[in-house]
């Protein structure tokens, strides 16, 4: 997939994709269009914050979060004095290993902020530019507000405030890394092994929304560190490029376990298509 080709509507995902980022607050908070600057200058001294008819540059020009623009991106800031619907900030069945105990300490949460993209991307570059938006400004009020974690929705990825706030010092310079907010990693468990011991098996969450299929690995006695460096290293690698992995293929570099690709139609951790990793012998 080129930098210039349209995202698919096809396959098994049937809704669109949703460019939204959450916070959620132990207390509700207010904000103004003058903090957001303040601090985004700080994190990010090149980006460009205004409304949604462009850059806002007079000292005193401070119009209201609601409709704000960053880098040409129009987003929706909404502060709202209430708990998230559960069915944001709960995971399901399946391990969030960024935060362990995820779900337990956001249900502590009384209010919450949403930043939305609402406008549909034209092709990849477009949606990681769209990504990388809501990305910086919710790194942004998350350093402005009382929050409990931060939320890449379509990811179904849940981060702890801390530790988002700390993942970000960097994220405003150019090229900068926000594959692990955009992509979650689920883990379950799979059969026994041949040899005894417990396999597992992971996928990720969230390149669908880029045009990729989703990844798989099949069940193996890998260790989860292994398997998460390697999936968030290929997702890196697949957004940076615009590049896919293709049916029967074989990805690898020496000395670490290769992996056989298999394309389907859905995986075990959704309906929609994916591409199967399934590690070679060495």
């Amino acid at each position: 997939m080129s930098g210039h080709e349209t995202l698919p509507s096809g396959g098994r995902q049937t809704t669109r994709p949703q460019f939204t980022a959450a916070l959620l607050l132990k207390q509700s908070a207010g904000l103004s269009f003058a903090q957001i600057r303040t601090v985004l200058k700080r994190i990010a001294p090149q980006a460009q914050l205004g409304d949604w008819g462009g850059p806002v540059t007079g000292l005193g020009d401070d119009p209201g979060i609601e409709m704000m623009s960053l880098n040409g991106e129009r987003m929706s800031v909404l502060v709202i004095d209430g708990p998230a619907p559960a069915s944001m900030w709960q995971m399901g069945p399946f391990p969030n290993p960024l935060w362990p105990n995820a779900e337990k300490e956001a249900a502590e949460h009384k209010a919450h902020i949403l930043i939305v993209a609402p406008e549909d991307p034209v092709d990849r570059e477009a949606a990681l530019a769209k990504a990388r938006a809501v990305t910086l400004l919710a790194a942004v009020i998350a350093r402005l507000v009382p929050a409990i974690g931060a939320i890449w929705v379509d990811g179904a990825n849940l981060v702890k405030a801390e530790a988002f706030i700390g993942m970000t010092d960097k994220l405003g310079q150019p090229g900068a890394n926000a594959v692990p907010f955009w992509v979650r990693v689920a883990f379950a468990k799979g059969p026994s092994a041949s040899q005894g011991g417990q396999t597992l098996t992971a996928g990720t969450l969230g390149l669908r929304i880029f045009g990729l299929r989703e990844l798989e690995y099949a069940p193996a006695a890998l260790a989860p560190g292994f398997i998460l460096q390697h999936a968030y290293s290929v997702s890196e690698y697949l957004l940076r490029s615009g590049k896919r992995l293709r049916d029967g293929e074989t990805i690898g570099v020496d000395g670490q376990t290769g992996f056989a690709i298999a394309h389907a139609d859905a995986g075990a951790f959704g309906s929609f298509p994916v591409a199967r990793l399934l590690p070679k012998t060495q």
